[in-house]
């Protein structure tokens, strides 16, 4: 049987897929050979980093080094490709340690097309198969409903919806409501998607979330990297809230602090007189609940068993990064070249 040769049927939207890498390594290859594999045209692959590096055989990508001689923020490499490539209708946004399934253009324009409205759209980061046991346990915890709460929906396919704030892991964005908004424009390292999510926003522009535009993303290893990064999001958040940024006030960001307050009044009471017993049947109950219910997917019985502790880790480095951000408001940014002013 004759196998057809015929190049794939054009697309109704222009896609530049931006890839903005701090440092690359295997994954960052895998990601660069799953985007050139994908059979959407017209597609632009555009991969910036700091220092030049050779692309993976087979990769077809316009490759930019910034050469800035210090490590420059997510936000000022996808700038660079804003600027280097206007004529995109659509720029799909993906971490280095992110790849795409085959389908994820063609799924992006039915769902771009059916929200002619929205700014732009995304899906959820899902678990690669492959990820270290660490790195699983990071996975659980984001896809756990205590893990994430109302935001599960980023981490675990969900039921569509329209949202102001979206990781850039896995972002479509519209050239033309980018531009409006003044690009990305921000120097900030962790909380970038959610300052030009929120100029977006204010212009009307929501990000619709769907679950076909799922995209595979590796978490880090869950001791230090993936508390270190909480901890970093949770400084932004803090950050926020000093600033009155209205949006970050909404009851879901208080959900952290809530739970690591319980997890600690619990862990003093019997110091400060409460009868051990009780107490330490409230713990046995939280712990099996937690484990057995947090995270209804399929899950390796040795990750139940760490989840529940790993959960109140992953709220306290939340809740001490969002005190130090409110207390500081400081948070983590990067030397870009030029100064950026944000919107």
């Amino acid at each position: 049987m004759r196998t057809s040769t015929a190049a794939p049927q054009r697309g109704a939207l222009k896609f530049v897929i931006v890839i903005p890498v701090m440092r690359h390594d295997e994954r960052t290859h895998r990601c660069l050979q799953a985007c050139a594999a994908l059979d959407y045209v017209p597609k632009t692959i555009c991969v910036v980093s700091d220092e030049p590096f050779a692309l993976p055989d087979g990769v077809d990508a316009i490759n930019i080094a910034t050469n800035a001689g210090t490590l420059t923020s997510p936000a000022y490499k996808r700038d660079i490709v804003r600027r280097a490539l206007p004529d995109a209708d659509v720029y799909a946004n993906l971490d280095d340690d992110a790849y795409p399934p085959p389908h994820w253009l063609h799924e992006a324009v039915r769902v771009l097309q059916e929200h002619a409205e929205a700014a732009g759209a995304g899906g959820p980061g899902l678990a690669p198969p492959d990820q270290t046991f660490w790195e699983q346990l990071s996975s659980a915890v984001l896809q756990s409903r205590l893990g994430s709460g109302p935001l599960r929906f980023r981490f675990w396919p969900d039921e569509a919806r329209d949202c102001d704030d979206f990781p850039s892991h896995n972002l479509f964005v519209r050239a033309r409501a980018l531009d409006a908004a003044g690009g990305w424009a921000t120097n900030w390292n962790g909380g970038e998607d959610t300052v030009v999510c929120a100029r977006l926003a204010d212009r009307g522009g929501m990000i619709r979330y769907d679950p076909r535009l799922g995209a595979y993303h590796y978490r880090r290893a869950f001791v230090p990297g993936h508390l270190w990064q909480i901890f970093n999001v949770g400084r932004s958040r803090g950050c926020f809230l000093r600033n009155g940024e209205q949006r970050s006030r909404k009851p879901l960001f208080a959900g952290p602090p809530a739970l690591t307050l319980a997890a600690f009044a619990l862990a003093i009471s019997p110091l400060l007189g409460a009868p051990m017993l009780p107490c330490a049947g409230i713990a046995a109950f939280a712990f099996i609940a937690a484990a057995s219910s947090a995270h209804d997917g399929p899950l390796d019985w040795r990750l139940r068993l760490l989840l529940p502790f790993a959960l109140v880790a992953h709220h306290a480095a939340y809740t001490a990064g969002l005190l130090i951000g409110l207390a500081t408001g400081t948070r983590t940014v990067r030397q870009d070249p030029v100064a950026i002013a944000e919107a």
